[in-house]
């Protein structure tokens, strides 16, 4: 069986989620390059995206507005599946424009939650949804690393192909 890593993560702005924050009108901005940039990464297998609102549920990210101010602050999310941590590593920490786009943002992100990054390895064959990823982000936040859902810290070795 071969494995591949997924990985799931959240930002949350602070302030209200409209255009009037600068996290908001930069981070959407940013976000059509570095999608053409994953892809056209070897190391990527597939990336999809969404919000995940105050109340639990999702929205696509092309219908992210308008966005009703009294449904809180969303989390803006990214779920992709890599080939393995080094491309994951090399493409979010050395790729044209993920890493000067978050280093830009990192100061408007609100962390109060902990941990906005979740990885696991899955089967290549398994699919998931947004859903499973918040699931798998909120058991790292509550039990910490482990085979079911470990952080960068904290990584847990690919399985072995049986």
């Amino acid at each position: 069986m071969d494995y591949r890593l997924i990985h799931f993560n959240c930002a949350r702005p602070t302030g209200e989620f409209t255009f009037d924050n600068e996290f908001v009108r930069v981070f959407l901005a940013i976000l059509p390059r570095i999608f053409s940039d994953a892809d056209s990464f070897d190391g990527i297998h597939w990336h999809r995206h969404g919000l995940r609102q105050p109340d639990g549920s999702w929205r696509d990210l092309g219908n992210a507005f308008p966005y009703a101010k009294d449904l809180g602050v969303p989390d803006v999310c990214t779920m992709a599946g890599w080939t393995s941590l080094a491309d994951m590593r090399s493409f979010v920490y050395d790729g044209r424009t993920h890493p000067s786009g978050m280093r830009r943002l990192k100061e408007q992100l609100d962390r109060s939650q902990g941990p906005g990054f979740v990885m696991w390895w899955a089967p290549r064959e398994e699919r998931f949804t947004m859903e499973d990823g918040w699931t798998r982000l909120t058991h790292l936040r509550q039990n910490g690393s482990g085979p079911y859902a470990f952080s960068l810290d904290q990584p847990v070795v690919r399985p072995q192909v049986a």
